[in-house]
C-alpha cells in the first residue's frame, strides 16, 4: 500500500512581508507559522512522514525551541527555488518511495485544516494523476497590457486559485520537475507540462498564502475562525 509523505518547503526569505524574520518563523499567538502548519499535518493519521526543507544556512530552527512531532524530519536541502527545494527533498527522503504519494504544502499557508487534508487525501488518492487544493476565483478578473490598460474581462467560471497541498506520486513528480523547461511556480505546473491533468479539490478562502505584512493580521483572524469551528 502506498504511503503518504508531506514536504513543506521552507527555504525562502519571505522578504515581501517586511519582517526581519522569515515569515515561516513569524509568531502568531504562541506558535510560529511553521509549527502551526506542521501540527496540522502531524495530526492527520493518514500521513506517514513530514519533511520540513530549510535553507542550508538556516539558523532559526537550531537557535529556537521548536515543537515538532516524531514523524517530522528537518532537512537542510533548500535550493534557489521552491521547485529545486522540493526536488532536493525528494532525493533526500530516499529510495523505495517512487509509488508513494507526496503532498507539498506551502510554509506560509496557515489556513489549512485537518478536515480539508483528510478529505483531500481520500479523494485524490484514488485519482490516477493526483491533484491540488484550490478555490474558485471570487472577483472579476481583468487582463491588461503592458501599459496597464484593460484588454478584456476574463470568464471566471473556469478560473481557480491554486493553493496547497498538492499531491502527486513521488516518481511522477520527480520526473516532472526534472524535465520542466524553466522553473515551475508550483508542482501542478510541472505535472501539467507532461500532459497530465491534475484534479481540483475545493479548499477554503482562509487557505491563502501569507505574502504581505497585512496577511499576518488576516492569518490571526483565520486561525480564530478555524478554532471556533466556523469552517
Amino acid at each position: 500500500m502506498s504511503k503518504i509523505h508531506v514536504i513543506i518547503p521552507a527555504a525562502g526569505s519571505g522578504s515581501r512581508t517586511g519582517q526581519e524574520t522569515p515569515k515561516q518563523f513569524a509568531r502568531i499567538g504562541n506558535k510560529t507559522i511553521i509549527e502551526y502548519i506542521e501540527g496540522i499535518f502531524s495530526r492527520v493519521h493518514l500521513i506517514d512522514s513530514i519533511s520540513i526543507a530549510l535553507h542550508p544556512n538556516e539558523k532559526f530552527i537550531s537557535s529556537g525551541s521548536f515543537q515538532f512531532s516524531k514523524k517530522t524530519n528537518i532537512l537542510y536541502c533548500g535550493g534557489e527555488s521552491r521547485a529545486q527545494t522540493v526536488l532536493n527533498t525528494l532525493f533526500e527522503i530516499g529510495e523505495g518511495k517512487d509509488d508513494d504519494w507526496i503532498l507539498v504544502h506551502d510554509a506560509a499557508r496557515i489556513g489549512i485544516t485537518e478536515s480539508i487534508v483528510n478529505k483531500f487525501i481520500m479523494e485524490i488518492s484514488v485519482d490516477k494523476v493526483g491533484g491540488i487544493v484550490a478555490f474558485p476565483v471570487p472577483d472579476t478578473v481583468k487582463r491588461v497590457n503592458k501599459r496597464l490598460e484593460v484588454i478584456t474581462t476574463e470568464e471566471r467560471e473556469f478560473l481557480w486559485l491554486a493553493q496547497t497541498p498538492q499531491m502527486f506520486k513521488c516518481n511522477v513528480l520527480k520526473k516532472a520537475i526534472q524535465s520542466f523547461n524553466g522553473c515551475p511556480t508550483d508542482e501542478a505546473e510541472a505535472i501539467e507540462a507532461t500532459g497530465l491533468k491534475p484534479k481540483i479539490f475545493k479548499g477554503s478562502a482562509l487557505n491563502f498564502k501569507i505574502t504581505y505584512p497585512e496577511d499576518l493580521l488576516r492569518a490571526q483572524s483565520a486561525i480564530q475562525l478555524i478554532n471556533q469551528g466556523i469552517i
